[in-house]
């Protein structure tokens, strides 16, 4: 019963994040209510909008709150009963949305990406005990959740997975181009690079359940002969400071979603 969806959700914004989060609701069969000031028509087929925060809250026992960080405080304070609160605002901690909230509610801190609409997606959490199951009721089957032990690592999370599609289609565009670059056509470089990233994590993550222990490092060997190709090309990579600004585009990220919980 821990993973029956939620009959019913209401959603506070439909951004990008928002509407990917309610278009996978439906997709599981939950009824989703959603109040955006901004919009007139929803942008997610089988979301219904309501026109006040006060009907949301006649709608549903629990709130997807997913409005930009200085927005969570107002949000939170017009409602006026005890509920459950997931938010998805990077930089808004555990007690401040406890704070914001009707006394006696139950609140979660959670940094969900995009692909979970595909079911991939990769989800970072923190609350208390209590809250755990209503955490995997509302994202199961979207993908890999993971409680994380310290709240401060939230920030972490926002920079690495919240933010780490976007690393990773400027990686594919990158490969792309260099292919374009070389005589490829757009398509077939765009075609080739792409099944080339999935094919290769499909196939690792294949590994990884026989061995779990197996390092990327590992199989990247496999295919790394002397003087070969593929160690000209890597150690063109790291020349060109690859691994270090991947390391640098996650740091600053999680320096940011710092940046906004202090306002």
């Amino acid at each position: 019963m821990a993973h029956t969806p939620f009959k019913t959700v209401g959603m506070v914004g439909l951004g990008k994040m928002g509407g990917a989060v309610a278009k996978a609701l439906v997709n599981q069969g939950t009824k989703v209510f959603a109040f955006d000031p901004n919009l007139k028509v929803s942008p997610v087929e089988g979301v219904t909008l309501v026109s006040t925060l006060e009907r949301l809250e006649e709608e549903a026992g629990l709130f997807v709150i997913a409005v930009k960080p200085n927005l969570v405080g107002p949000v939170l304070s017009e409602f006026k009963k005890p509920s459950i609160f997931v938010s998805i605002a990077a930089g808004i901690t555990y007690e401040q949305l406890l704070s914001f909230s009707p006394k006696a509610s139950t609140c979660v801190r959670v940094m969900p990406n995009l692909p979970l609409v595909s079911k991939r997606g990769a989800m970072g959490y923190y609350c208390n005990d209590e809250a755990v199951s209503h955490v995997e009721r509302l994202f199961y089957g979207m993908g890999e959740c993971v409680r994380i032990s310290k709240e401060s690592l939230m920030d972490a999370v926002t920079g690495l997975s919240g933010s780490g599609p976007a690393y990773v289609l400027t990686f594919l565009q990158a490969m792309a181009e260099a292919g374009l670059q070389e005589g490829l056509s757009y398509e077939e470089s765009l075609a080739l690079s792409l099944e080339t990233i999935e094919g290769t994590l499909v196939y690792f993550r294949e590994l990884r359940t026989k061995d779990h222990a197996i390092h990327p490092m590992e199989v990247r060997n496999w295919v790394t002969s002397p003087g070969g190709t593929t160690i000209h090309g890597l150690d063109a990579l790291e020349r060109g400071g690859f691994s270090t600004a991947v390391r640098d585009a996650v740091k600053r990220a999680t320096e940011r979603s710092k940046e906004l919980g202090k306002g």
